[in-house]
């Protein structure tokens, strides 16, 4: 089961403009998969929804205003974020949520999508501050891992044992709240930590 009210939030290339003010209610179908850099969810949950939509996956779309996932049906709604100096959104904030809930989707105004998106970015400005506040072996042992290196082969090059590895992972995986290790360098390729 999701979550009663969920949000995923699509960064693109065009992020680093200024801050997002307007909001655009747009169609799933209108996300530039090829445009999104980074995914940031509510709730770890949707993090496959939001790899569907990012990669564009047709089968996930079961109406404009519907996903599947599974053997559920999720209702959604989805925006196209603008900075003021930019014609290009800055992002895509897609709502979701199940049947049960589905009125509230009806409730969003635009000033309540900029406030979750300025959670979302939020949100990413302090973990990536939080990178810098890791040790330096825990950034080499996550750099690392990113580049497909074993524990093992890690561990060589540092001068560390498996465990140490494992340890330095364990503290990245707090940092970010992730889940398991794919889940972590997914999130610090997200975070541009690696």
């Amino acid at each position: 089961m999701q979550p009663e009210l969920g949000w995923v939030f699509f960064s693109t290339y065009n992020e680093h403009c200024a801050c997002p003010t307007r909001v655009v209610e747009t169609q799933l179908s209108e996300i530039d998969p090829s445009q999104v850099t980074a995914i940031s969810v509510s709730d770890h949950n949707l993090r496959k929804i939001g790899a569907g939509i990012a990669l564009g996956i047709k089968n996930v779309l079961k109406a404009p205003d519907r996903i599947k996932v599974g053997d559920e049906t999720l209702f959604v709604r989805s925006y196209s974020i603008f900075s003021s100096d930019s014609a290009m959104p800055i992002g895509y904030m897609v709502i979701v949520t199940n049947k049960i809930h589905c009125q509230e989707l009806e409730k969003f105004t635009p000033s309540a999508v900029l406030r979750l998106v300025h959670s979302a970015v939020s949100k990413n400005s302090d973990l990536e501050q939080g990178f810098r506040e890791l040790k330096l072996k825990t950034r080499q042992v996550l750099k690392m891992t990113a580049l497909g290196l074993s524990a093992g082969e890690i561990a060589d090059v540092l001068h560390l044992t498996s465990r140490g590895v494992d340890y330095h992972l364990s503290l990245a995986k707090q940092k970010v709240g992730a889940i398991n290790k794919p889940n972590l360098i997914f999130e610090a390729k997200n975070l541009g930590w690696v």
